[in-house]
């Protein structure tokens, strides 16, 4: 009877503090998306914000990215090869499991994007 009841007290303190403690944000608040350019960062823009970033370089090179809102992708590329284009939206749902994780990486154009998960 003892054991039963300190189950059950334990269950009504854990069932108290989910109602009070306060809900998670929306799952992209706080996350960004960073942009570089020749290992240096060309721009950071928040996750929450869709949007199209395009990066023109003074050699004729141009990327353009998409911010969804879920996470980002190449949409378009200057570069030869397009595997930059073919690797497809790094989202927050998705980058633990892709095989370049939180980036998409344009290297003919020296162009990364990452994505940066909010810090809990």
């Amino acid at each position: 009877m003892l054991i039963i009841g300190a189950v059950l007290a334990l269950a009504a303190i854990l069932l108290a503090l989910a109602a009070i403690l306060p809900k998670p944000q929306s799952v992209s608040g706080g996350s960004e998306i960073l942009i570089t350019v020749d290992g240096r960062e060309w721009g950071r823009y928040p996750l929450s914000q869709p949007q199209t970033v395009v990066v023109e370089q003074a050699d004729g090179s141009r990327n353009e990215i998409v911010i969804t809102g879920e996470g980002a992708y190449m949409h378009s590329s200057t570069c030869d090869n397009q595997l930059c284009v073919q690797m497809g939206e790094v989202t927050l749902e998705n980058w633990e499991t892709r095989p370049n994780q939180t980036f998409i990486i344009c290297l003919p154009n020296r162009v990364t994007v990452e994505l940066i998960p909010a810090q809990p």
